[in-house]
C-alpha cells in the first residue's frame, strides 16, 4: 500500500469525486444554485477513505471493480440500482458491490450539510484479503445490506482515522498501514457466511446490542437495561459477546464512549470534562487513564494538538 496522502478540498463539481473515489462518473448536478462539495481524502491504492460534504447533489457514476461502503453521519443518500432504490439518512449503512448507479444527496436542513464517510477499495485487494486470511465469501449483490458486526468496527475506524487527519493528527505511516489492512479484513468478513448458523441468533443480538449501545452512549445506559431491551437476560448477553469473540458488554460500551470522545476533542467544540460528559463518560477520575491506555496519549493533548 503506497502513496498514503491527506487531501482536503471544496470543489464546484464533478472532480470532487474522479477519478479517485470512483471509477467514472457520468452524471452530476448540484441541488442548490451554490452548491459545493468538500472531499477529505486519506489513502491512496487500494484502499481510499473520504469524507463527504455537500449542499445536496445528484451523480450517476460506474464502479465495476470496486466495493464501496457508505456511512452517513446527516442528511440522507438515496441510491437506485437498476429498478432497485434504497437509502440511508444519518447512522445507516450502505454497501455496494460493482454496479452502476445513481446517487442522490440531500442536506438535513437548510443551515446544514450532508455529511457521510466512505470506504472503497477494489475487489482483486478484497480478493487478495479473503484468500490470504482464508475466508469463503458470498457472492456480492449489487446492493449489499451488510449485517455482520464488523460493520460498526468499520464505522468507528474509518470515522476516526478521517476525524483525525482533519485535525491534523493523521496516524504514522505503519500505524496507517496496519489500520487499513485490518480494515481490509474486517471488510471481508462483512461478506463472509457464517460458520455455524445456530450462532445465528446470538450474533444478531450482538449485534444490536452494539447499534443501541452507539445510539445511546451518551445516555446512562446499563446493561440490564439493554438487555431487557433485546428481551433476554443480561447473563444470555454477556455469553452472546463472548462467543462472537467481543469484550464483555461493559468494555465494548466503554470503549464506544471513548472514541465519541475522542471525536469530540478532536473537533475542538469543547473543554476536556465537557467531551467526557456528552459521551456519557461520568467517572471523570477514571476518564484520563483509560483515554491514555487506549489512544496512548491523554485527553488534554488532544485537545490541544486540535487548538
Amino acid at each position: 500500500m503506497r502513496n498514503r496522502t491527506v487531501r482536503t478540498s471544496w470543489i464546484s463539481g464533478v472532480d470532487a469525486f474522479a477519478p479517485q473515489l470512483f471509477h467514472r462518473t457520468d452524471r452530476f448536478r448540484f441541488l442548490e444554485p451554490e452548491g459545493r462539495i468538500g472531499i477529505t481524502r486519506l489513502g491512496g491504492t487500494p484502499m481510499v477513505l473520504a469524507r463527504v460534504r455537500s449542499t445536496g447533489h445528484d451523480i450517476t457514476l460506474d464502479e465495476p471493480e470496486r466495493l464501496t461502503l457508505l456511512f452517513p453521519w446527516a442528511g440522507r443518500i438515496t441510491c437506485s440500482v437498476g429498478d432497485s432504490m434504497t437509502h440511508a439518512d444519518g447512522g445507516g449503512v450502505l454497501a455496494f458491490g460493482p454496479n452502476r448507479r445513481r446517487t442522490v444527496v440531500t442536506r438535513p436542513g437548510p443551515a446544514a450539510l450532508y455529511r457521510a464517510d466512505v470506504l472503497t477499495m477494489p475487489l482483486a485487494g478484497l480478493d487478495e484479503t479473503l484468500r490470504t486470511e482464508d475466508l469463503a465469501v458470498r457472492r456480492i449483490a449489487p446492493r449489499h445490506d451488510p449485517s455482520a458486526g464488523a460493520v460498526s468496527r468499520i464505522r468507528s475506524r474509518v470515522g476516526l482515522m478521517l476525524t483525525g487527519a482533519e485535525a491534523a493528527q493523521p496516524l504514522p505511516a505503519v500505524a496507517l498501514e496496519a489500520t487499513l489492512a485490518d480494515l481490509a479484513v474486517d471488510l471481508a468478513c462483512v461478506l463472509v457466511q457464517p460458520d455455524r448458523p445456530a450462532a445465528s441468533a446470538g450474533a444478531r443480538r450482538v449485534r444490536q446490542a452494539i447499534a443501541l449501545m452507539r445510539a445511546a452512549h451518551a445516555e446512562p445506559i446499563s446493561i440490564a437495561a439493554l438487555a431487557q431491551e433485546l428481551g433476554c437476560s443480561s447473563r444470555s448477553l454477556q455469553t452472546a459477546f463472548r462467543e462472537a469473540g467481543h469484550p464483555t458488554p461493559q468494555e465494548v460500551l466503554a470503549a464506544i464512549r471513548l472514541d465519541a470522545a475522542r471525536a469530540r476533542l478532536l473537533s475542538g467544540d469543547s473543554d476536556v470534562t465537557g467531551c467526557a460528559l456528552d459521551s456519557g463518560i461520568t467517572h471523570l477520575g477514571r476518564f484520563a487513564q483509560a483515554y491514555r491506555q487506549r489512544f496512548g496519549e491523554r485527553p488534554k493533548d488532544t485537545l490541544g494538538a486540535r487548538s
